[in-house]
């Protein structure tokens, strides 16, 4: 079923490409006369400050009430229940929200709930919801939207992303009561991080519309999408927060090419640029920019490599194989060479400061001809033929690996995925028996993201990584845990075992950052956490 609805979604993706007409990508041959004139502008005021001997805040990309954002991950669908991306939450963000938002020191705070009640002894969470509240078409906002949003997630095998709930019922329009079947200190936080969906818009005009198709509660509504080119938003005149939103709208364009992106953003073509690529990121610095992003736990980007441990098929399922290849790792040439400097080395899955990073944890030493011997030992003293599955943004890990890996007799051919084909294969592939690359988001508490990506009860991933029984008890007891303390603890216990069974390596750790011209102000991009921001507060200074 799974991959039918891909299909399905990627075919609706095309006609609404082939539909669309009269548009173009930011970086493209033609331009609209508002932004012709704002390019003017901006080039203009480039130059005066270029004289000044500044660095040019580059201003006016729209030359309205507007703001254009640049983006460097593709949305995958609009319709979040069947998303396996979390990336896709910030590109529809404008139009659909969730029912919290996490503050800066990782608390869930209600946003479209009014409040979350936990009865631990119960095992219930009771979630009030705030009334008044419509979705863009005018519908109500209420109860039986948010079941029926549950309901979508369960259906597209989500239900770790609701805490697995035994049931969840409402008491009445506007609350509803979710009851587990053992305790969890988590229910909050998953809870919180639902998006809820407009149920009519779906039921009207199905599911392949809805993935092209961004309608909720949210400041903007959805009026075009390109798919990996841009989505456009205009003001919702009927938002719920009195007074908001700012502008009169927002788009989001999707560039993955850095060169683009520079180029987009120094040209005036767009206010805002968020990047995870060191690259660009010292460019920008080097010309006198400067990030606006915050740096904490939730704001880091963990470069991976990850075996199919799990794949009883593969040299990779035999860990003494997994630990030899480990050897052959320059840890500090690889953070290096792929954060450009400005990352920092990570022994584990996280960074600094999370509360699963166990600062007592080393990485293997970098040892070449030890790595040989125990490749030997394992069976494989002539090596294997493997394959490194990844998509283009993480080829840069890919192409280290295969130089490692050639030194010690393993010969890897990397294979490029579309991205599409990478995330269908997430839930039950095995990419080959090989290993795959990625790039994935920091947390303070890794609770959520350990079990819904590397555990047995996770979405993604569930036959590609093996579950150590000692790794899985740790990981769940510090979703069971009593108190915060015990939670940590098993958190870093969880954290220390996936790198001593060798499961997912990271190799590499940096800050996203974002840049903005100087006439846009209170995104909250990049504030708290890598997908949420403020759009209802984003606004226009000049």
């Amino acid at each position: 079923m799974f991959k039918k609805r891909i299909v399905r979604v990627m075919s609706a993706m095309m006609t609404a490409a082939l539909m669309a007409t009269g548009m173009t990508a930011c970086s493209g041959t033609s331009t609209p006369p508002t932004q012709q004139a704002g390019e003017n502008a901006a080039t203009s005021a480039a130059k005066k400050d270029e004289a000044a001997g500044t660095a040019a805040a580059v201003s006016t990309a729209s030359g309205d009430n507007t703001v254009t954002i640049c983006y460097p991950d593709t949305l995958t669908t609009c319709f979040l229940p069947f998303s396996s991306s979390t990336g896709d939450r910030f590109s529809v963000a404008p139009a659909i929200e969730s029912l919290g938002r996490p503050d800066a020191e990782g608390n869930m705070q209600p946003w479209l709930a009014d409040s979350f009640t936990t009865d631990p002894e119960n095992l219930t969470v009771t979630i009030k919801l705030k009334e008044g509240i419509k979705f863009s078409d005018g519908t109500d906002f209420n109860a039986d939207a948010v079941l029926w949003n549950f309901d979508k997630m369960k259906e597209g095998g989500k239900e770790s992303e609701l805490g697995n709930p035994e049931s969840y019922e409402k008491t009445d329009d506007y609350t509803i009561t979710v009851k587990y079947s053992a305790w969890a200190n988590n229910w909050e936080t998953v809870l919180g991080e639902v998006y809820i969906y407009d149920p009519k818009a779906f039921d009207d005009n199905g599911e392949d519309w809805a993935s092209i198709h961004a309608v909720g509660t949210g400041p903007y509504v959805m009026t075009e999408y390109i798919p990996e080119d841009h989505i456009s938003f205009v003001k919702n005149d009927n938002y719920w927060q009195e007074g908001k939103p700012y502008l009169d709208g927002v788009k989001i364009v999707f560039m993955t090419d850095i060169t683009t992106q520079q180029a987009a953003f120094m040209n005036g073509e767009v206010d805002l640029l968020s990047t995870n690529d060191a690259t660009l990121t010292q460019t920008l610095i080097s010309q006198g920019f400067e990030s606006i992003a915050a740096q904490a736990p939730d704001l880091g980007s963990i470069k991976y490599f990850m075996f199919a441990s799990g794949d009883a098929e593969s040299p990779f399922h035999d860990e003494a194989v997994r630990k030899a290849v480990l050897h052959s790792i320059d840890w500090d040439g690889y953070v290096q060479s792929l954060t450009g400097g400005l990352g920092v080395k990570v022994t584990q899955f996280g960074v600094p400061g999370a509360w699963s990073y166990d600062d007592t944890v080393s990485l293997p030493e970098y040892n070449v001809e030890e790595a040989k011997k125990e490749l030997a030992d394992a069976g494989y003293p002539n090596g294997f033929n493997t394959v490194i599955s990844t998509i283009s943004n993480n080829n840069n890990i890919a192409t280290l690996l295969q130089a490692s890996l050639k030194e010690i007799g393993i010969t890897a051919e990397i294979k490029v995925m579309e991205t599409s084909d990478f995330n269908s294969q997430k839930k039950a592939g095995t990419y080959d028996g090989g290993i795959i690359t990625g790039q994935g988001a920091s947390k303070m508490d890794f609770t959520n993201n350990y079990i819904r990506l590397y555990s047995s009860q996770g979405v993604n991933y569930l036959n590609m990584m093996d579950h150590p029984e000692d790794y899985e008890t740790a990981l769940f007891g510090a979703r069971a845990a009593k108190t915060l303390d015990e939670k940590k603890e098993l958190l870093k216990t969880s954290s220390r075992l996936m790198q001593e069974h060798a499961l997912v390596i990271p190799v590499g750790a940096i800050f996203s950052t974002c840049f903005s011209n100087d006439r846009v102000a209170d995104s909250g991009i990049y504030q708290v956490t890598s997908t949420v921001w403020t759009p209802e507060d984003i606004k226009t200074v000049k």
